[in-house]
């Protein structure tokens, strides 16, 4: 089925632990995400997500000076970009998450969401229909390619 870094995004948005969460949400609809992966050199130490903005921030509260690290959640569930697409999926469905940061040798160098999976999966589908309805129809004599009703022997 293939592995996590073809469809891994590898623009990721990052936050440093100490900054502030106002600075980092108002980040997030400018780069179009809805996880920022909170690093600390070349250390992955949590991800803030709408999630966590909404239950640890809004909720409760929180002041938005509050730093990201405080609010982030910090026990992630991250997967190595040779990791298979199916365990992907797996873990996504099994830790209830939508983000799961993409690491080699323990840093990060990408993303990936819940939408890009499912994205990858109908994309095949998808495929995998036009291919068995174009054979369908060689099978029926029919050239799918010959919209004027001619053919390529007269």
């Amino acid at each position: 089925m293939g592995v996590v870094r073809t469809l891994m995004k590898t623009e990721i948005v990052t936050a440093a632990p100490g900054e502030k969460v106002r600075e980092v949400a108002r980040r997030m609809p400018q780069r179009q995400v809805g996880a920022v992966l909170v690093v600390e050199g070349d250390k992955l130490r949590g991800i803030f997500s709408e999630r966590d903005l909404l239950n640890r921030v809004v909720a409760p509260d929180r002041d938005g000076d509050t730093p990201v690290s405080v609010v982030a959640t910090r026990e992630v569930v991250a997967v190595e970009a040779q990791t298979s697409i199916r365990r992907c999926a797996q873990l996504l469905k099994e830790q209830r998450c939508r983000h799961l940061p993409v690491l080699e040798q323990g840093k990060p160098v990408g993303i990936i969401s819940a939408r890009d999976f499912f994205e990858h999966v109908v994309d095949g589908l998808e495929r995998y229909i036009d291919q068995q309805r174009y054979q369908a129809q060689l099978d029926e004599g029919i050239d799918p390619y010959d919209h004027f009703g001619g053919g390529y022997d007269k």
